[in-house]
């Protein structure tokens, strides 16, 4: 009858530690989250970054596109590969749409993406995409405006690193706000019709 007891008193008590866990996370997303994004992320409407064409790049200077905003490096494993070859399906299911769409991606391994690097990279996925880069004290200010994260893991991989990062895309409107935050189980055709309320 002990057993019993104890079992059912540390059964609750996982489901007390969970319910903890996951009501820390929520208090810990951004108010917009829950409501609206437009001050949340980025209220500025702007930063700026050089392009893989050694351009620089200014967010405003997309006004009246939609872009779409996400955080990555060159030698990720999983899920920008697959975030980009994704976002090539939602370009090709917009159509002629899709022309009003700008994919930018921000890599937070600059001293591995050089320039020509992101370039070549980025072409490989034929989403017409613009990779950015800086310091790393410019990427993390644009990262600290879009709450983004990311954190160099040693490994032991050849590489010998692998970084953990956010892999949110943001979808930001014609007037440089945020409006919508897509999740990596989002589906081709959801991202699809979001986007082209925006369009």
């Amino acid at each position: 009858m002990r057993k019993k007891q104890l079992l059912i008193l540390a059964i609750s008590g996982m489901g007390v530690c969970l319910l903890l866990i996951a009501g820390s996370f929520l208090l810990d997303l951004p108010k917009s989250s829950l409501t609206g994004f437009e001050q949340e992320f980025n209220p500025s409407g702007d930063f700026s970054l050089t392009e893989d064409n050694g351009k620089i790049f200014h967010l405003r200077d997309y006004r009246g596109k939609v872009v779409l905003l996400f955080f990555g490096y060159t030698t990720c494993p999983d899920a920008c590969p697959s975030a980009l070859a994704k976002l090539s399906r939602v370009l090709r299911l917009l159509g002629p749409d899709g022309k009003q769409v700008q994919v930018v991606f921000i890599t937070v391994d600059p001293q591995q993406d050089t320039p020509a690097r992101l370039k070549e990279y980025l072409a490989y996925f034929g989403v017409n995409a613009l990779g950015l880069t800086g310091t790393k004290a410019q990427i993390d200010e644009v990262a600290k405006a879009y709450h983004a994260y990311y954190e160099r893991v040693s490994t032991e991989s050849a590489l010998g690193y692998t970084i953990s990062h956010t892999v949110t895309v943001y979808l930001i409107g014609s007037q440089g706000k945020v409006h919508h935050l897509f999740a990596p189980e989002d589906s081709v055709e959801r991202m699809a019709e979001v986007i082209k309320k925006f369009l």
